[in-house]
């Protein structure tokens, strides 16, 4: 194609009923976008757009002019119609839009996600509808020099758009409107009214500026993936601001400019995506007559827009128009293997004799005939699972062969349920026949030798709800087996539980409850003997490059390459997440699935499942290219084997020294939420966790330890937060002294201003002399901070005073104080940005090369033989995040928030729900429990909370008085009736059993220490009922929470993670590690082939 296309969008005044329509009936790409994004619609607004648009009430010359419906409605048809051209080859060089119109073509070309898009139209359409006056937009055939020359018409409205010397938009009032068309009629100029019912374009509309905050709108957005040329400026644009978007329909247009602009380049086929092909004659207008550009248009009010389509997709691409259908446009075939409750007498049939060469080689390796079990099942063993798995697994592998030799194409995708993923991986190339028989019969024997358990169908309730009766009912014993479907999930445990459960589920609202015939509790903990078995048998086999993507049954995601063995062992004990597996599949586009192998069972599933569920999309700022297959996940395990993979980010030393797989550790987080089964899950997915030891007691962080060094008893990292309690130095020494005892070697020193005797201790009693006079390090110290001064404290060897000091008192050696001298306080720094809870809101562009140049000159000063690591931590919620924290130079990255919002953390299932539900604009900043006096401050969760009011709140009276006795009654009426649920006296007397003595007898001394005190115990009150989930007082919730969460929330919608049941602290680890290496990937791709311009 000779010329480069430039995609044009319409705004308002284009729209009608019906728009569309006949694409959306015939065009599967067009269609799958309008769902996708009127499904975001819908969960904004509770209504679907594309239903009041294709309403057959609704006429086509009928006004379609409500704003809430026709800003998405454009949006939608718009962004549909650029992908369908995409997808099928059609790439613009540049996108123009002309006011609304520009929010499509800004998502097309990449600056600004089309979620977030519609986000900003929603809100613009209610709040001009809500505060602006009514007006009307009126388009003028006529000469330009009317409006510059009328006085009276330039007082009444405001110029809108001019498209030429002939051709303008005016913008005003209702009545100045229609007075204006009058007095242009009397002058027989043609004007005609626009199907809007706001003065747009104009200062008519500057009452919603102030309800959409458009001043502090400042965010940048872009770079541009395709060329952007606005409309508002007549220029191109690389990047944007959020306010932007505000910018576009407010002040005037310049669609012109930008037409000339682009004709002064070069010449290029003008292609209109809206729905009227307004543009397109409005561009005419403006070409001059030697232009050797060309103007098309596809949607009209008059139909054929599908013909439209094909003949110019015909005309673009160089093809006819019976082939314009081809490219991009067909189904992904996508093949799905049923596993066990599939066999049946009979199955295979004449497969075995079609394929006598496997059928051999299955009966040499079984040691019996698979065709008479299959045919015959003579002993009645086709039910038994050492048998029932293999009969299965060879049926559908010839089932396979027999239908690529039918077809000659293999599958788009493969999918197996449970054992069925064995076939999956078989028809991916994995591994042979033989191989794969071999893991299926050793599977099958070990899961029949497990504990006699039951399964149980529950029919007609979600995941959610099966979840929280479990939960509500004890049922501690049953676990999740399978999610098959949105309304239908499988249970497994011990037979008396699930015989149990069925009465309390039917009461609940199942449909139906079915025991399933089996003869263990497959895919739950009671099959974890078997696993820890058949890891073993797995260990002696290689698995070969796939050529296909599988979707794993464990994550519900395509395998990566070095997966296969870890995902086939945590199957056994794992859910299968069938349901996810199908919408993940769906959400890839149109996709025809077909079931191989014996049975229908799976042909069923998806049929619900495309009824009851929304494909899972990654809705991303960027078009369906290729690049952004790469950056959103796909398995890609080409450009991770050639440049940079999750266990290759960060520096290797650090990975060296801890024991470490991947550069990631998961912050303490206090209390415990930050749990013993946290730190064991991370640890065994090679990452380092810190236990959360803030606010407990020594017996219980005791227990804490015996839990974790029970499970991690194979050299696995982990390690122990020390929070800084300044109020109570001996507690932190009595927590080092514990530490000592259970030969804890890692710890992390937070909220620290300083260096004090307790982690000098800690130090010391870890330093050895090596034979050839170094130093062995064994109690290492990652220091979490936010202040150069603390961290030329920790990079520097202790003080020697206090060294000095310590020696004195017989607390360390004279040999440990020697040692001291020789090395630094930290190991490792970990520069913390703004976060949740202790918080300098520090900005990590700022700080992290502040303090990594501070590092090589502390380095260089005290000449340390070892590299001190500078990590990164505070607002890693995404891979962008990671990427940027890498890029910055950061040796491992540290999250917190993101975990606090797992089912490993030791919180209530009510604050995770809060959590869940958070944006990154849903954080307040609170005063400090444990540091309240000296005014430090935490970040907390504000959405639909009053704690961090109430707490700022405490912490002013604080200030201003001396005692409790000067406030006035009505506030301290307030505070004991609605923010402590109790008196002064009453809070007193709890504060009295737990303060320790020295704290009691200063109080009882000074009064703005007892008021202190009082004022302190909100705050331990006010997290105990957050942990506990006491939802009578929810608004006193206080949940330690950073903005990161709710960047990480915005990430996983729409995919299973969607919901904090479905998430694990190290499966969030490691797909956060590879997207982040496939991000840097399609940067390093990006930088080297210049196309970031």
């Amino acid at each position: 194609m000779g010329k480069s296309v430039v995609f044009l969008f319409s705004g308002q005044g284009s729209q009608y009923f019906h728009m569309g329509k006949d694409m959306y009936e015939n065009n599967s790409t067009f269609r799958y976008w309008m769902k996708v994004l009127d499904d975001q619609i819908q969960a904004e607004i509770g209504e679907s757009v594309i239903s009041r648009m294709f309403d057959k009430s609704n006429r086509k010359d009928e006004p379609f002019d409500r704003l809430l419906y026709s800003h998405p409605a454009i949006f939608m048809v718009e962004f549909a119609m650029a992908q369908s051209l995409i997808a099928d080859g059609i790439i613009p060089e540049c996108v123009l839009g002309s006011s609304v119109g520009e929010f499509a073509a800004a998502s097309v070309a990449g600056l600004i996600a089309p979620v977030d898009a519609l986000h900003l139209l929603l809100a613009h359409a209610k709040a001009i509808e809500t505060h602006c006056q009514a007006g009307q937009m009126l388009a003028v055939l006529g000469s330009y020099s009317h409006y510059e020359d009328d006085q009276q018409l330039k007082m009444e409205c405001e110029m809108a758009s001019k498209t030429g010397d002939t051709h303008f938009v005016l913008s005003g009032l209702t009545r100045n409107i229609e007075a204006i068309k009058q007095r242009l009629a009397a002058k027989s100029i043609i004007t005609q009214t626009l199907p809007v019912r706001f003065a747009f374009h104009s200062s008519w509309i500057d009452n919603a500026a102030e309800q959409l905050n458009v001043s502090t709108q400042t965010k940048t957005l872009g770079p541009s993936q395709i060329g952007f040329l606005s409309s508002r400026y007549g220029k191109r644009l690389e990047t944007v601001t959020y306010n932007y978007f505000w910018d576009v329909v407010r002040g005037p247009i310049h669609f012109e400019e930008a037409i000339r602009l682009l004709e002064r380049e070069s010449e290029y086929v003008y292609l209109d995506v809206g729905p009227s092909g307004t543009l397109t004659n409005l561009a005419k207008r403006i070409l001059s007559e030697q232009s050797q550009s060309e103007c098309y248009s596809i949607m009209t009010p008059f139909g054929s827009n599908e013909a439209n389509y094909k003949r110019i997709y015909a005309k673009l691409s160089g093809l006819s128009e019976t082939n314009s259908n081809k490219k991009g446009r067909s189904s992904m075939n996508v093949y799905l293997f049923p596993g066990q409750g599939s066999q049946h007498k009979g199955m295979g049939g004449e497969l075995f004799d079609q394929y006598r060469d496997l059928t051999e080689k299955a009966d040499r390796i079984l040691g019996y005939s698979i065709k008479e079990l299959c045919l015959l099942d003579p002993h009645r063993q086709l039910g038994q699972t050492q048998y029932t798995q293999v009969a299965l697994y060879v049926v559908s592998a010839l089932s396979f062969y027999k239908k690529v030799e039918q077809t000659n194409q293999l599958p788009d995708y493969v999918a197996g349920h449970s054992l069925g993923e064995y076939n999956a991986l078989l028809a991916a190339g994995a591994f042979d026949f033989e191989t794969g028989l071999k893991l299926v019969k050793r599977r099958g024997e070990l899961m029949s030798q497990a504990p006699v358990g039951g399964m149980a169908a529950v029919i007609g309730l979600t995941i959610e709800q099966v979840r929280n009766i479990l939960h509500e009912n004890h049922l501690t014993g049953i676990d999740v087996a399978n999610h098959n479907a949105p309304s239908q999930v499988v249970i497994a445990g011990q037979k008396n539980d699930i015989a149990q459960a069925q009465s309390i589920f039917e009461e609940s609202g199942a449909k139906m409850y079915v025991p399933l015939n089996v003869s263990g509790a497959f895919h739950s903990r009671y099959m974890a003997d078997a696993q820890q078995q058949f890891e073993q048998f797995m260990a002696e086999h290689s698995f070969s490059k796939l050529s296909i993507p599988v979707i794993s049954n464990v994550h519900a995601q395509p395998y990566l390459q070095e997966d296969i063995s870890s995902n086939l062992i945590k199957q056994i004990v794992s859910p299968v997440k069938w349901n996810d597996t199908i919408r993940y599949l769906l959400g890839l586009g149109e996709v025809d699935f077909t079931e191989v192998g014996p049975g229908n069972v799976l042909t069923k599933l998806v049929g619900y499942i495309r009824k009851e569920a929304t494909p899972i999309v990654p809705v991303s700022s960027v078009t369906t290219d290729k690049m952004t297959e790469k950056v959103t996940g796909t398995n890609n395990t080409e450009i991770v084997e050639g440049l940079v993979t999750g266990e290759s980010l960060g520096d290797k030393q650090f990975k060296e020294d801890y024991g470490l797989k991947y550069a990631y550790v998961t912050g303490a987080m206090y209390r415990g939420i930050a749990s013993e089964k946290m730190v064991i899950r991370v640890a065994k997915a090679g990452m380092l966790g810190f236990y959360g030891t803030g606010g407990l007691r020594l017996d219980r962080i005791e227990r804490s330890i015996q839990s974790i060094q029970k499970e991690l008893s194979q050299g696995e990292a982990y390690g122990m937060n020390l929070l800084h309690n300044p109020s109570d130095p001996s507690a932190e020494e009595h927590t080092i002294s514990l530490f000592l005892k259970y030969g804890i070697k890692n710890i992390e020193a937070s909220a620290f201003m300083g260096i004090v005797p307790s982690l000098i201790i800690y130090r010391a009693k870890g330093l050895t002399e090596t034979a050839f006079g170094g130093i062995s390090i064994g109690n290492r110290i990652i220091a979490k901070l936010s202040r150069p001064e603390v961290a030329e404290a920790f990079l520097s060897p202790a003080p020697q005073r206090m060294v000095d000091k310590l020696v004195e008192l017989n607390k360390i050696t004279a040999t440990e104080a020697r040692l001291l001298s020789k090395v630094p306080m930290a190991d490792d720094i970990c520069v913390e940005a703004d976060s949740g809870g202790h918080t300098d809101s520090g900005v990590a562009y700022a700080l992290m090369p502040a303090i990594t140049l501070l590092r090589d000159e502390m380095m260089k000063k005290y000449g340390y033989g070892k590299r001190i690591r500078v990590g990164a931590a505070g607002g890693i919620g995404t891979p962008v995040a990671a990427m940027a924290a890498f890029m910055l130079g950061a040796d491992f990255i540290v999250t917190g928030s993101i975990n606090q919002c797992t089912i490993e953390a030791d919180t209530s299932d009510a604050a995770k729900d809060l959590l869940q539900e958070a944006n990154v604009q849903d954080t307040a900043y609170a005063p400090a429990g444990d540091m309240f006096e000296i005014g430090a401050k935490v970040q907390v969760l504000k959405k639909g909370l009053f704690f961090p009011v109430r707490a700022n709140k405490l912490y002013e009276l604080y200030k201003q008085y001396n005692s409790i006795d000067e406030i006035d009654e009505k506030t301290k009426r307030l505070l004991q009736e609605k923010y402590f649920n109790r008196s002064f006296e009453e809070v007193y007397q709890e504060v009295l059993d737990y303060q320790p003595p020295q704290e009691i007898e200063k109080a009882e001394r000074n009064t703005k220490h007892k008021m202190a005190l009082i004022f302190r115990w909100y705050f331990g009150h006010s997290t105990r009922l957050a942990m506990s989930g006491q939802l009578e007082h929810k608004v006193d919730f206080q949940i330690h929470c950073g903005p990161a969460l709710g960047s990480f929330n915005q990430w996983v919608k729409g995919t299973a993670m969607e919901s904090w049941r479905n998430r694990h602290v190290d499966e969030i680890g490691i797909t956060m590690m590879r997207e982040t290496a496939a991000l840097v990937n399609a940067r390093i791709n990006a930088f080297k082939t210049g196309s970031l311009v």
